[in-house]
Formats: structure tokens, sequence, C-alpha cells
């Protein structure tokens, strides 16, 4: 006699998006991503309901949340730190990868990893902006430009400005004082993304990195990035299809062990 297979659901809430994936042991049955705005709890039950929508499911067997507003999901069977989240996640998309990093919105993380994607070590940086995505994203609003624009003026050039203060508002004063010097945008653009490279590669490398690497969460997304990660670690940086995915995936994988 077969074993029924379980439904289980991971949800990710980032301070910027809240993604939900939808596993039944073997494939993706549905997932979603909305913008988790001032009430993750909220944002957690719409992306829920979007992904079962998509998966044409009225009920799925656990749910396990993750991310940083993973303690406001009442509906979820249990919580797990986006750390052994993205472990998990990364483990199933790449299952080579022995160092992950993990840039959000607020921080960013390395993570050593070892068989099925057990932590082994890590190290966090959730006290200050720069080497996250919110220190893109602020300095590309400073230049008028798009995320995704200012990523692409940035992979353009391979002359980084190098920006030096750690501090978001200062580091605005310096782009303004670049930009009224006749610095070229690409190479400001490139400076503020090798700045973050090279603060996550600090943290990464004091951890003793171990090839082959990856880069999960939704700023993996930016090739730029990924780029001046590898350069800096002096590694390749693998990225998996879909890395904003990484954590919810992880967390529904884990929901599936649940007995």
């Amino acid at each position: 006699m077969s074993k029924v297979k379980q439904i289980c659901a991971g949800i990710d809430i980032g301070s910027r998006t809240t993604k939900v994936v939808i596993w039944d042991g073997d494939t993706i049955l549905g997932r979603s991503l909305v913008s988790t705005g001032w009430t993750p709890a909220e944002s957690a039950k719409e992306a829920f309901g979007i992904a079962k929508e998509t998966a044409n499911l009225e009920e799925v067997d656990n749910i396990i949340a993750t991310g940083y507003g993973r303690v406001v999901v009442p509906f979820a069977d249990k919580s797990v730190t986006e750390i052994t989240a993205h472990a998990r996640g990364i483990a199933h998309q790449l299952p080579e990868t022995r160092t992950l990093i993990d840039i959000g919105g607020q921080d960013s993380k390395a993570i050593i990893l070892g068989d099925y994607g057990l932590v082994t070590d890590f190290a966090m940086n959730d006290r200050c902006a720069a080497g996250s995505g919110k220190f893109l994203e602020y300095l590309a609003m400073t230049m008028e430009l798009p995320i995704a624009e200012f990523a692409e003026l940035a992979y353009s050039s391979r002359n980084p400005v190098m920006i030096s203060s750690i501090c978001t508002v200062f580091a605005e004063t310096e782009v303004l004082s670049l930009l009224a010097e006749g610095v070229s945008r690409q190479d400001i653009a490139v400076g503020v993304h090798r700045s973050i490279a090279m603060r996550v590669g600090q943290l990464t490398n004091s951890l003793h990195p171990q090839s082959p690497a990856a880069f999960s969460g939704g700023v993996a997304k930016n090739r730029c990035l990924v780029r001046e990660i590898s350069e800096v670690l002096e590694m390749d940086v693998a990225v998996p299809d879909e890395p904003e995915f990484t954590g919810a995936l992880g967390a529904a994988i884990l929901a599936a062990e649940l007995q």
C-alpha cells in the first residue's frame, strides 16, 4: 500500500516580501509572492491563499513559517529561523553547496553547510543596513534609478569607485559628492555593489568558507552583486532558479518532515 503524500507549505515572511511554497514531498505545487507591508500576518494569509489557489487546494497538512515575521503566523504549525530554512532549501536546489550567502532587505547572513543542508556554522549582520538589500535600494533611490536599472548600470562597469561609509546616510552624502565631481554613474553604482560585497565577504571569510558557494534570496537576482561577491570570495557563487523562494521551499520541506 503506497504512502499518501502530505501536502505542506512554507511561509517566508521577509521585511520586504512574503513568499509561500506548497510542496508534496517531490514537487512544488504552487507558490506566491506578495509585499509584506505593515501587517505581516495579513500578508502571510494573503500569500498562503494565493498559493493554495494556484495549487488548486483547499487544505494543507503542515505549515512552517520562517523569516523575520515567522512568529506572527497564527495558522502555522511551527516556525524555524531563516538560516535553517535557507539551508534546507539550498540543499534541495544545489545539493553540493557548502557555503551559502543570503542577503535580505534588512540583514545579511553567511552559512556553512554540512551534508543534507545541516548548518555547521553561521554569521549574521542584522545591526546595520550596510551589506543589506536596503542599502542598495536606498542608494539607487539617491541616484534616482529603479533598483533593477541600478544593478544593470553597475554591471556595465569594471571600475568601482569605493564607497567608504558604512552608515547609509553618510554613504548617500558620499555618492552625491561623487556625482557632483563628475564621476560616472556606472562607476559609482558598481562601487556601491563592491562595498556591499566586501562587507559580505568579511562576514563570510570569518567562517573559513568552502566551495561550492551559493547565493539565495531575492537580492541574488542582482547579477552585478553575484559577480562582485564571487570576486571578493575568489570562488564562483551559484544562484538557484527563483532564489527568492529558497527560504519558503526549505520551510515547506521541513514541514513535510513533521510527525
